[in-house]
């Protein structure tokens, strides 16, 4: 995936893979991080920051002169995510919105909520990437009927990289080998 030469200012990235692009997005924060400020929006806890420290100290010994340049805020509600992104100030630095429809697929929430809050959220999203290279990675939808919540953000992105979501299947492994 190249997504560093992609990201800028006033374009949307979307990138849509399993366990929501963890791995490519620690690797992704470190690169960013070692260019400047960066601001890391989780919504599905999948954030790490101690695989970025690692990343991080392969490249350089200052890690923690770095580290101070990283803010990172978490969601675990639609609810919360909502509130997370109206106050993140629309600065200059690079947002990834890490995970972010995680909280929106609780059952609990009532359809016509998730679809009022998730349009709060774009509109939030619209703000933010005016000023800043912005990245959302989502988690391919569970199957509960709000597979259409991924391709409303999808619709919005400026590009979509979406990532092996086919070799994904669940599969039980054998209880015992024959």
């Amino acid at each position: 995936m190249d997504i560093l030469s992609s990201l800028r200012p006033g374009a949307l990235m979307v990138v849509c893979a399993p366990h929501a692009a963890r791995d490519a997005v620690s690797e992704l924060a470190a690169e960013l991080a070692l260019n400047g400020s960066l601001t890391v929006l989780d919504g599905g806890n999948r954030f790490q920051p101690y695989r970025l420290a690692h990343l991080l100290r392969r490249r350089t010994r200052y890690v923690d002169q770095i580290a101070r340049r990283i803010f990172i805020r978490r969601a675990f509600t639609c609810y919360q995510m909502l509130a997370l992104l109206q106050s993140t100030p629309a600065v200059r630095q690079p947002i990834l919105l890490i995970d972010f429809l995680a909280g929106f697929h609780d059952e609990q929430v009532r359809p016509v909520e998730v679809d009022r809050l998730v349009e709060m959220c774009l509109r939030e999203v619209d703000r933010l990437s005016r000023f800043a290279p912005f990245l959302i990675t989502l988690s391919p939808a569970p199957l509960n009927g709000r597979v259409y919540l991924l391709e409303r953000v999808c619709a919005k992105a400026d590009r979509v990289i979406i990532q092996n979501l086919l070799d994904q299947t669940a599969t039980q492994p054998a209880l015992f080998l024959e």
